[in-house]
């Protein structure tokens, strides 16, 4: 069964970013996303791109139905015009020397571009956008997105998922992990400052697609509350591939996961093939998350069990949690 929503504690999630769609595919016609329960509308002009809920105050139709005309969002019921800014401009039912009453405007949420994905904010955003090293972003780097993909489960049941060592060689055996030589997990060091951790762990499996050796890499974990990490897999000879991985909550009990990956090297393999390496090491763990019960991770560090050494991280992200406030499920 799933949990009530959060309330005042679901209210909080509303003050960070979080990416709701692909960059590309928001161009000439307005999408309709969802966010935190919230219908929303992402359109895009050439002053920019903007984010409206996706509701018209005249008589409720999703913006999101319409179109854009001269610069604004158009509804396609009773065809008011919207600005960028939110003001309706153009009611076509009234002469135009007619005064436009001021509360007819659409609420407008922050909405922001980076890394080919559309971010946005429906509070007053508490920390930016997470901003990988800058060196990410040169030509030493090939860039590719995997997502969106939706999941039925809490954004944090994805997101703990996403950085939990103990599963890997059972859920993923012959892609990330062997069952015949499971590996013990010690305590991590993690390090914790506001709002966010890092720790290492080294691998003896590659998760290279490119490659089937078993070298002893360097795993990097930088997580920011509320779902954000940056997971680095970085091998013995220099070369590394970097996730920067997005957990969406779309409502309670729903998400989307996106991840940009950097990699500096196997230029010439095809993308496609580290996208596909990817959504199948993800179906396999959906299957098993989707089925995790309670559906929202417990907040309260009492109501499952943990273990000392596999689940230290997720033990820190969970009292984190609890200490952002988003109340006794997330």
């Amino acid at each position: 069964m799933t949990q009530p929503a959060n309330g005042k504690g679901a209210d909080r999630l509303r003050d960070y970013w979080y990416p709701v769609a692909l960059s590309s595919d928001v161009q000439d016609k307005p999408v309709g996303v969802m966010l935190l329960g919230v219908d929303v509308v992402l359109w895009r002009t050439d002053q920019g791109l903007f984010a409206f809920k996706d509701v018209c105050v005249h008589r409720g139709t999703r913006l999101s139905l319409g179109w854009i005309d001269g610069g604004q969002l158009v509804c396609p019921y009773h065809g008011w015009c919207y600005r960028s800014d939110g003001a309706v401009t153009r009611i076509p039912a009234i002469p135009p020397e007619r005064h436009i009453p001021p509360k007819a405007r659409a609420e407008r949420y922050r909405c922001s571009e980076r890394y080919g994905l559309v971010f946005v904010c429906l509070g007053e955003p508490r920390r930016p956008i997470y901003e990988v090293p800058p060196e990410f972003e040169t030509g030493s780097y090939k860039r590719h997105i995997v997502g969106p993909v939706y999941w039925k489960t809490s954004a944090a049941r994805s997101f703990e998922n996403f950085f939990d060592e103990a599963h890997l060689p059972w859920a993923h055996h012959g892609y990330l992990g062997n069952r015949d030589h499971i590996p013990l997990i010690p305590q991590r060091d993690v390090q914790e400052k506001d709002g966010e951790f890092y720790y290492e762990a080294p691998s003896w499996c590659s998760n290279r697609v490119d490659s089937n050796s078993k070298t002893l890499n360097r795993l990097t974990y930088h997580l920011v509350l509320p779902f954000s990490l940056l997971h680095g897999n970085i091998a013995p000879d220099g070369t590394e591939i970097q996730d920067l991985f997005f957990s969406t909550p779309v409502t309670d009990n729903t998400c989307v996961r996106f991840m940009v990956v950097w990699r500096n090297y196997a230029f010439d393999e095809p993308t496609e093939k580290f996208v596909s390496f990817t959504k199948k090491v993800w179906e396999q763990d959906r299957v098993l998350v989707e089925n995790q019960r309670p559906e929202l991770v417990p907040i309260d560090l009492k109501e499952e069990l943990h273990i000392r050494g596999p689940d230290g991280p997720s033990v820190v992200y969970r009292r984190m949690l609890g200490e952002l406030g988003v109340g006794d499920f997330v």
